[in-house]
């Protein structure tokens, strides 16, 4: 509920047509703004691939793919098979529409479904992928099961999350929770473990905070640098609704008084 919009589709072509977008050509560079649901956006994306060891026709499993933005990131850059998985069944349609849209639908589907029981056999995939999902997920141990159980031997799962922080509580609303009970954070520590304890093998770790601060800071000056008029190309605030505003300034306000944190991992099976 807390990401589900009605008419998600419609309105996503409609404020790319009001913004002089040509929807009928459309290119993966014209959604830049508004398919990448996570701090730092595509660039997070392209560093958290670059480190993954990616190579043409791996099956990849997109956790909380969203509208699809990695997933076709994947599939163009690196010529990966890509599936999708995610909660929402509006930001699936929208995925799929926007993938056919931009001439990816040979190599990128999506399907909703629930992450802690995936509707996929064993060792099906070569990468399973999330990108500031597990906030989501109270049951991470169920999680991490299912993410070793669909990795095929020698696979590999990558991380891009937000964890718990300094143990203050968390400015709400934010990105994905309007109030607290809403909110699954782990310490990095707690997240580690648990990945550990389903047999995952841990290969990189680092805590990326300080750069998810100084890109936030970045985007308010940009911002404030704006002209008020003009068109402007649909954002992220176009999918967190009409709360938006609030969610990003309280998830910058929590980066910055370290009340969550930003890391990414990788794990083999």
């Amino acid at each position: 509920d807390h990401y589900h919009q009605p008419d998600l589709t419609a309105n996503i072509l409609a404020a790319l047509q009001a913004a002089d977008v040509n929807i009928d050509a459309l290119t993966r560079e014209d959604l830049n703004t508004l398919d990448e649901f996570h701090i730092r956006g595509r660039a997070a994306t392209a560093e958290l691939a670059a480190l993954s060891g990616l190579q043409a026709g791996q099956r990849v499993l997109d956790l909380g793919c969203g509208v699809g933005g990695p997933a076709r990131h994947l599939a163009a850059e690196y010529g990966c098979r890509v599936t999708g998985l995610d909660l929402v069944p509006a930001y699936c349609e929208a995925a799929t529409e926007l993938t056919r849209r931009v001439g990816l639908a040979e190599l990128v589907d999506f399907r909703a479904g629930d992450m802690r029981d995936m509707p996929f056999d064993d060792d099906s995939f070569d990468r399973v992928w999330s990108q500031h999902t597990t906030m989501n997920i109270p049951d991470k141990a169920a999680l991490a099961g299912e993410v070793q159980r669909v990795l095929k031997p020698g696979g590999k799962a990558v991380f891009y999350e937000v964890c718990a922080g300094n143990g203050q509580p968390v400015h709400v609303p934010v990105p994905w929770a309007s109030e607290p009970a809403h909110s699954h954070l782990v310490s990095a520590a707690e997240f580690r473990a648990t990945m550990n304890e389903a047999g995952l093998t841990e290969e990189l770790w680092e805590d990326v905070t300080e750069v998810a601060i100084d890109w936030v800071n970045s985007l308010a000056g940009s911002l404030g640098r704006q002209p008020a008029t003009g068109r402007r190309r649909p954002g992220l605030g176009l999918l967190m609704g009409p709360t938006a505003g609030d969610k990003g300034r309280n998830m910058a306000r929590n980066l910055r008084e370290h009340r969550i944190a930003v890391v990414r991992g990788i794990y083999s099976a």
